[in-house]
C-alpha cells in the first residue's frame, strides 16, 4: 500500500481529521495487518502527516489534513469520471491511477468526459 493510501483512510477514518483513529481501525479499513498499519503511521509522523498521543489513538496533522484532502478529492474525481465512462470497477481504478496522475491531466480528462 502507499502512503497516499493510507493518508486518505486516515482522513475519511477521522471525520476529516477532525477526530482520531487507531491503528487496528485502520488496519482494518486497509486490510492489512496491524503491524503494517503501525509501520505505515510511523511514517506518516515521521513526515509530520500525523500526530499520535498515546493510548488516544492519532490524527492527522495539518499538514497532512490539508494533503488527504487533495487525495480525497482526487481520488472522488477519478471515479466519477471512470463511471461516467462505464468502467467496471471506478473504485478500484480511482486507486490504482490517483497516485501517477497530475492535476492538469485530471482537469483535462474531466472536460473531455464529464
Amino acid at each position: 500500500m502507499a502512503k497516499e493510501d493510507y493518508l486518505r483512510k486516515i482522513y475519511y477514518l477521522t471525520d476529516e481529521g477532525e477526530s482520531s483513529t487507531s491503528t487496528s481501525e485502520l488496519a482494518e479499513a486497509m486490510d492489512v495487518t496491524n503491524a503494517s498499519a503501525s509501520e505505515a503511521v510511523k511514517k506518516l509522523e515521521g513526515d509530520t502527516l500525523v500526530c499520535r498521543a498515546a493510548y488516544k489513538g492519532f490524527t492527522l496533522s495539518p499538514i497532512g489534513k490539508d494533503e488527504a484532502s487533495k487525495l480525497a478529492e482526487k481520488n472522488e474525481r477519478l471515479e466519477e469520471i471512470f463511471r461516467e465512462a462505464s468502467v467496471s470497477s471506478p473504485e478500484e481504478e480511482a486507486d490504482r491511477v490517483e497516485h501517477c496522475i497530475s492535476i492538469e491531466a485530471l482537469e483535462s480528462l474531466e472536460e473531455k468526459i464529464l
